[in-house]
């Protein structure tokens, strides 16, 4: 058991230690802003008053048989609280293999409308207009709950204050442990810099070692207050989430995600380069129709399929009626593909320009 005198109250001792340049800025900033918010705070009064009741209740956890892990694990409650509205949890495995597909799939502002909405609102809850130590902060509350999760290993914000009104610059770096997830929370931040009003200037990132390095620079929508300028933010959501997801970066990927962005688009049509490309394809969708679903829709789901293709236009799912698209009159291999297949399961009816299926 320790003795009492290793615990007096009288600081007459000195104790020199060294630490890197960056760790003393730190714990100096910090200091200076937990001051200016409570100033009658002793832990605060100095950086030598600090370290002194760090470095006691440090040696009073460590008697008590508990770890600084310890304290890592406890979580920011207000952070907590706002988190756990949107989170569950879910087998990493498999919610890494679901997203993959999604990996270029745009921020979907109007799925994320009430997150991103309270996200905007607890920051300029929790940080005065134009007090970038504020913004420290908050990130710091931020990234201490991704240091407790098992999808992220590193992240760290550095911001570099403009001179004479210039806007504020930073960089994050972020390192995940999950290809797929990482690459999701690559896109969450770009989209959460966007609500808050920060513009993303560059991206770096390596699919190998899970690092993303975004580069980021203020604009006059960080620290509004008078309205939420909603227009501008969701502009700034879609630039951001761009330097993610663009051309740029899909077209080094599989070819799928660049098909997905293609099947969206209903000017652009599939074609098949034989008769016996056509044939596997809709063999294997016919088999499995006559598998799996239900006789009487057999012909709507085959509709279905060509309309995918781009080939048609459903007039009625019920009536099986359809209009053939121009290129594909014109393109009189493919509708030939369509109409000799048709044919083998209905009689094939045309009306100005609309065909039935009897």
């Amino acid at each position: 058991m320790s003795s009492k005198k290793f615990l007096s109250t009288k600081k007459t001792a000195q104790q020199t230690i060294s630490i890197s340049p960056a760790l003393k800025d730190w714990i100096t900033r910090y200091v200076r802003v937990n001051h200016q918010k409570n100033q009658k705070d002793d832990r605060y009064k100095s950086v030598s008053a600090f370290y002194n009741y760090v470095m006691e209740k440090t040696l009073s956890l460590y008697k008590k048989g508990k770890t600084l892990d310890d304290i890592e694990r406890i979580e920011d409650k207000k952070i907590k609280d706002f988190f756990d509205r949107f989170t569950f949890k879910a087998t990493i495995p498999l919610y890494e293999m679901v997203i993959e597909d999604h990996k270029y799939s745009p921020f979907s502002f109007e799925f994320n409308t009430r997150f991103l909405l309270l996200y905007l609102d607890m920051f300029r809850r929790e940080v005065k207009s134009h007090n970038f130590e504020d913004v420290d902060i908050f990130f710091e509350r931020i990234r201490s709950r991704y240091a407790k999760t098992t999808v992220s290993k590193e992240m760290r914000l550095d911001l570099s204050l403009g001179n004479d009104r210039e806007p504020a610059r930073g960089i994050l770096e972020f390192i995940g442990k999950y290809k797929n997830l990482h690459f999701e929370n690559c896109k969450f931040f770009a989209a959460v810099f966007g609500i808050l009003g920060v513009r993303i200037t560059d991206f770096i990132y390596s699919p190998d070692d899970y690092y993303c390095r975004l580069e980021l620079l203020e604009t006059d929508l960080l620290f509004n207050r008078e309205d939420l300028a909603k227009k501008e933010r969701l502009k700034l959501i879609e630039e951001n989430v761009e330097y993610i997801i663009n051309y740029d970066r899909l077209l080094e990927e599989k070819d799928m995600y660049l098909w997905v962005k293609l099947a969206d688009d209903n000017e652009v049509f599939l074609s098949f380069k034989n008769q016996t490309a056509f044939n596997k394809w809709i063999k294997t969708i016919e088999v499995q129709l006559q598998k799996f679903g239900k006789k009487e829709e057999f012909l709507e789901k085959i509709l279905l399929f060509f309309n995918k293709l781009h080939w048609i236009g459903i007039e009625n799912r019920k009536h099986l009626s359809f209009r053939i698209e121009q290129v594909i009159e014109e393109t009189k291999e493919q509708k030939q593909y369509l109409i000799n297949y048709l044919s083998k399961f209905s009689k094939i009816s045309e009306m100005e320009g609309i065909y039935y299926l009897k």
